[in-house]
């Protein structure tokens, strides 16, 4: 094994540790991705004969959208969006790397590597279950946390929010494993799938349900409409985000959440205060129609006429839109909807090069096996980015980039270069 073997060799098994992450330190996908990206990126500039074997077309379809968000810097009104740029370039060369060394490997090198990362992943997902479901299994768990955080140099251990990642990041991973799996324990594998929907819907992640609806929801269709569901899905996605801000702005004038939404919405998801935001962020977002207010811009948005949105949320009682607005000046940390965001930053011009890069990235090749749960593992996915995380974020952004290495590692069609 020489050096540039050896290099890949372990920035391959670093991502074994991916399980425990998942399972209990959701954030550690940024510095697992850096140093596992780095280590094959050494690798390959080791050996830079296989550069050439580099499946560019694999990549491609991104480069127009990031393009475009590389010039957007330069009307941003974010105050520095240049590092999360940064770190959105590094995620997808670290990708690349890593799906790189990955295929170096001969096939049984692949085949055993994939069963052990699946394994670990597999013991995440049953960790992030157990972990999220703390309310009903150990309810004063939250309160010992705390006292153990007071009295020891740990700092605040934000089981809430850890737990509510872990369990949103769980339900890309389950439809991939289930997918993967499923063919040996079919029965095993739908009692699972169900079981953890339920233990989601108890939970205190109402993103983690979506995204188990969500993906359900997809594979059904997936499984019963076997021609054209690409363009169903696209179609489908490219309408919902034209029309969002249109949508949220109605949403707020006749008040859907109080007319139409679950107590569940309205109690755990904060309903009223998050469709105030979304009220706010779409009219912004159609102020600014056709390239956006730039990368990042809606981290700490504070529009112009902040009083007047506030004076609105006083004359409903969005006490909670009131407090963080007159406290931080600002309308929230971002705009909990990814439709909303992009449209947001980007504009229309930018919404049509986001669409147009995911029915690229939609054509790649990959394997037949799973093909239902791999677009279960997409609904899973946008579920996560909906309503809960702000796409720019280092560990979000990472863990995205995971997710698509596991699927090649899962999904790949058979290598010319592996015998």
């Amino acid at each position: 094994m020489d050096a540039s073997q050896k290099f890949a060799w372990a920035s391959l098994h670093l991502l074994l540790l991916s399980g425990p992450i998942l399972g209990f330190a959701s954030k550690g996908f940024a510095p697992l991705l850096a140093i596992a990206g780095t280590l094959a990126v050494v690798s390959i500039m080791l050996k830079p004969t296989t550069l050439k074997t580099i499946e560019w077309h694999s990549f491609w379809p991104v480069v127009p959208f990031i393009v475009f968000v590389f010039l957007s810097l330069f009307w941003s009104i974010a105050p520095a969006p240049y590092v999360s740029f940064g770190i959105l370039l590094s995620v997808i060369i670290f990708t690349a790397a890593l799906w790189h060394v990955f295929g170096l490997l001969p096939a049984a090198s692949q085949a055993i590597y994939r069963d052990r990362l699946s394994f670990v992943l597999l013991l995440g997902v049953l960790c992030a279950i157990a972990v999220g479901s703390y309310p009903h299994t150990f309810p004063n768990l939250p309160s010992i946390l705390r006292d153990v955080s007071s009295q020891t140099a740990l700092g605040n251990i934000e089981l809430l929010r850890q737990g509510n990642r872990s369990l949103s990041l769980m339900t890309i991973f389950l439809f991939l494993l289930v997918g993967f799996y499923g063919r040996h324990f079919p029965i095993l594998s739908a009692a699972f799938l169900f079981i953890t929907a339920y233990l989601t819907y108890i939970s205190n992640s109402q993103t983690a349900f979506l995204g188990m609806l969500t993906g359900l929801s997809i594979l059904v269709l997936v499984s019963i409409k076997k021609t054209r569901r690409r363009k169903i899905f696209i179609a489908t996605f490219a309408i919902g985000l034209v029309l969002s801000p249109l949508i949220f702005i109605k949403s707020h004038q006749n008040n859907w959440v109080q007319a139409y939404a679950p107590k569940t919405i309205t109690q755990k998801a904060s309903g009223e205060y998050r469709q105030w935001i979304y009220y706010v962020y779409a009219n912004e977002a159609i102020a600014h129609p056709f390239f956006g207010h730039g990368f990042e811009a809606s981290h700490n948005f504070s529009p112009s006429n902040l009083s007047e949105y506030v004076q609105e949320a006083q004359e409903r009682n969005i006490y909670m839109a009131v407090r963080i607005a007159n406290r931080n000046g600002t309308v929230q940390a971002h705009a909990h909807n990814f439709p909303l965001q992009i449209v947001f930053e980007f504009g229309y011009v930018g919404v049509l090069l986001f669409v147009m890069t995911l029915w690229q990235l939609n054509k790649l090749e990959l394997s037949e096996l799973g093909r239902p749960f791999q677009g279960a593992a997409l609904g899973a996915t946008f579920a996560l980015l909906m309503f809960a995380h702000s796409l720019w974020q280092s560990w979000l952004l990472a863990s995205l980039g995971f997710v698509f290495f596991y699927t090649g590692v899962l999904y790949r069609k058979s290598d010319a270069r592996n015998p």
